[in-house]
Parts: structure tokens; sequence; C-alpha cells
């Protein structure tokens, strides 16, 4: 009873590596939520959605090859879909062959709470376990998003912060070991902020405020000066004023970082912000993601 209870049914996408990006951003685009990882190794990615139960698996792998069917002149290859079952454990076990230490940004150290790791001077640790949730930091537009949370203390020192899309809570965390407070997280899937707490937990971190909600219905107690928005670049361009809206934009404004956007997407992502008063002050390209930093001025209605 209590293994069938920790069975999952997930539909697995296996794809040359290279093609994960595109294949995530075909998922998002019609609502789907996919979680995936490279093989550094094979090459190979694996990509993965979770369903409610096992009748809705098959439905769930016939949404996704509805969503890949026109993305095919843009894969290397040919996608193979599978239903397939796993224990829960077993999906967290999955993430340890391929998460290890490493240096995110100038301090940010990324650590799996399961490995040691001798700091050097000056390092930040974030220990954390990413569970069945994304963000473990690999991903070039989470690290994008670490070393501009980490140049911007060390410019202008802490101010405010709020993770839209918190995932695993690693940019939370980062971002309340150096010092930014008070810091607000929020994610549309109840078992990333159950994630998220307990890697804060670990980390000693208890002043974090998260809650479950979704970009543009969620409302937070109060705009930050600096607001990460790490979702995908449909999401961003069809929610801008939202995101805009989580700014404090008062006196010199706040700061605003966009990413999990595709370098081909980027310019329209630019665009549609900067129609919206951001203007680009820095952007990252990591792999096949760019990530942008922006500012946010006044708001003419608030001065």
């Amino acid at each position: 009873m209590n293994k069938a209870m920790k069975l999952l049914h997930v539909v697995v996408i296996t794809s040359p590596g290279v093609d994960v990006p595109i294949i995530e951003e075909a998922l998002a685009a019609v609502g789907l939520t996919p979680s995936s990882y490279t093989s550094r190794a094979t090459g190979l990615g694996a990509t993965y959605l979770i369903a409610d139960g096992p009748e809705n698996a098959e439905a769930l792998r016939q949404a996704a090859e509805d969503a890949l069917a026109g993305w095919d002149d843009l894969l290397q290859g040919k996608p193979a879909l599978a239903c397939q079952t796993m224990q829960q454990e077993d999906w967290a076990e999955s993430w340890k062959k391929y998460f290890h230490t490493f240096r995110a940004s100038e301090r940010l150290v990324v650590k799996p709470s399961w490995e040691a790791y001798e700091a050097q001077a000056g390092d930040v640790i974030l220990s954390l376990d990413p569970g069945m949730c994304f963000g473990t930091g690999y991903h070039g537009t989470t690290k994008a998003c670490l070393q501009f949370i980490d140049d911007l203390e060390r410019s202008q020192g802490p101010v405010s912060f709020l993770d839209a899309g918190c995932g695993s809570g690693i940019l939370s965390l980062g971002a309340r070991l150096l010092g930014y407070a008070p810091v607000v997280a929020f994610d549309n899937d109840p078992q990333a902020v159950d994630t998220a707490r307990e890697n804060l937990a670990r980390a000693g971190v208890h002043d974090v405020v998260l809650e479950h909600g979704a970009l543009g219905e969620y409302t937070p107690p109060r705009p930050a000066r600096l607001v990460a928005a790490n979702i995908l670049a449909v999401v961003l361009v069809a929610l801008a004023e939202d995101v805009i809206k989580l700014v404090d934009r008062s006196g010199a404004g706040g700061h605003l970082i966009l990413s999990g956007i595709l370098n081909e997407q980027y310019q329209e992502v630019l665009e549609r912000f900067q129609s919206l008063g951001a203007r680009e002050i820095s952007r990252r390209t990591i792999a096949e993601w760019t990530s942008g930093l922006f500012v946010v001025g006044a708001d003419p209605e608030r001065t």
C-alpha cells in the first residue's frame, strides 16, 4: 500500500541533449510543466512529465506528442515518448547521478545536500536537494540569474527580492544568503513550494515568504526592488504587464531579471518589455539560453 502511494506515472521524452531546451519550450507553450536533465556521458536528454495518475498517463503522452508536432524543424532528432512508472525515491535518486558541486558565480557555490565541500574564503554555499522539481543551477538560465543576483548585491547592496516561479528555491536561497531582505517567492506548483521550503530550512533560512500562486494571479505583499522571473519566453511575453507590476518602481526604480529564454526568442522578449518601459542594462548567454537584466523606472502614477 505504501509503495503504491509513492509510485509515479511519468511520460519520458528521450532526445539528443541539444533538443531539451526546445522540447521544454514546446511543452510549456501548451501549459505542461517538464523537468529534465542531460547526461554528460551519453549526450542524451530525458524530459519528464508527471501524470496525475495511471489513468491520465496516456492522455499526457498524447498531449506531449501533439505539442512537439509543430517543432520538428528545430529538433536535431526525433524524440521518443514513453509512459513509465517509477518510485518517488528513484526519481530523487536519479538526480544524484548528474548533480555535483559547482561554482555558479563569483561567490555562490551550489552544492547538493549529499556531497561534502570545503568552502574557500568568500564562498556562499547553496546546499540543496532539487527533489521532484527543476532548479539545480546547472541550467544556463538559473546560473545567469545567480550571477546577476551576486553582481547586483556587490554593486548596490542587498535590497528586497522576489522570486517569480521559485522551483527548488535556489534563487531565493542565494539571494537571502547574500543578504537580500525581505525575500518572497512563489510558484504555481505546490510540490515546488514544498521543496523550496525544505531547501531553505536545510540552510537554516526560515524568514523567506513562500507561497503557492500563479504568475498573473498572485499578488505579493509588496513589489520588490529586484525581481527574478526565470520562467519561459512564451509566459514572459504573454504576462509581461503582470511581471512589470512585481517590480518596485518608486524613486530610481528597481531591477528585473528575465530568464528561461532561448537565444532566438530573446529579441521578442526584449522588445516586449522595452515597450513597457524596461531598459536592458546587461545580458548573459549560456549555451542555448539568454537572460537579461533590466531597470524598470519610476511609475508615473506613484510619483
